[in-house]
């Protein structure tokens, strides 16, 4: 049977059978993730406190989740500030990330 197939491939290389390359998982479920990437927006809610301070942020939602975009976002918002007032508020913000 091998000489048969070296017998083949010697006269005619197509007439072997191609090796069929399977990517793995990870490769499998994003095809192109330029496009998936150009629109990611995260919502937080944070809260302002009356001197001024931001503090408290969580993720209340994300349009590509476990991709770190949230966490992004939380870490952008550690130094923010915003106008002194009254008392503390609760806001929320929604953060949009571009390439």
């Amino acid at each position: 049977m091998i000489a048969l197939l070296l017998a083949a491939a010697l006269m005619d290389p197509g007439a072997l059978p191609r090796p069929t390359v399977v990517p793995p998982p990870e490769m499998q479920r994003v095809r192109d993730p330029a496009p998936m990437l150009q629109a990611v927006a995260v919502t937080l809610e944070c809260t302002a406190r009356a001197d001024g301070r931001v503090e408290q942020c969580k993720v209340l939602g994300e349009t590509h989740p476990g991709l770190g975009f949230g966490e992004a976002a939380i870490a952008l918002m550690r130094d923010a500030r915003v106008a002194p007032g009254p008392r503390d508020i609760q806001f929320a913000r929604t953060l949009q990330f571009t390439p």
